[in-house]
């Protein structure tokens, strides 16, 4: 069974907690799963960067969660016409910029998608524990 739930959320950075604890209540009210808190950070980190690169003039973003058989996925959608999300060099020193590095370690798979005309859409996906070993990774 497939499940859907979505929210629209203010682009401001308290709004990221809401992002985060619409999320987790959701993914609890379908049966939990066992990497709740490394979405708790990716849904952190996705809405920290639609706030503060993909919003601009403080409009609101989308945050979409997708239940399929074998996965969880974790989308946020903003109003930015970048054509990629951008991943900086490493940097020991840097304050910022490892937002994506986690998320690509924490996940299964990511992807991002441009949607026409109305900016684009971070995915996530997180492989459920019920998932049969034999099948391939789950895409966002």
């Amino acid at each position: 069974m497939r499940h859907l739930a979505q929210q629209t959320v203010g682009a401001d950075p308290q709004a990221v907690r809401d992002a985060r604890d619409f999320a987790m209540r959701t993914f609890d009210s379908w049966g939990g799963c066992r990497s709740g808190d490394d979405i708790r950070l990716c849904v952190s980190e996705l809405a920290g960067d639609a706030v503060q690169h993909g919003s601009p003039d403080g409009r609101t973003y989308l945050v979409r969660l997708i239940r399929p058989p074998y996965c969880l996925h974790v989308e946020v959608h903003d109003t930015t016409h970048h054509s990629r999300v951008h991943i900086p060099p490493a940097s020991p020193s840097a304050e910022a910029g490892r937002g994506m590095r986690i998320i690509q370690k924490l996940c299964e798979d990511w992807g991002m998608q441009a949607l026409t005309g109305q900016g684009k859409a971070v995915r996530t996906c997180f492989r459920r524990p019920e998932a049969p070993t034999s099948r391939r990774s789950c895409t966002p």
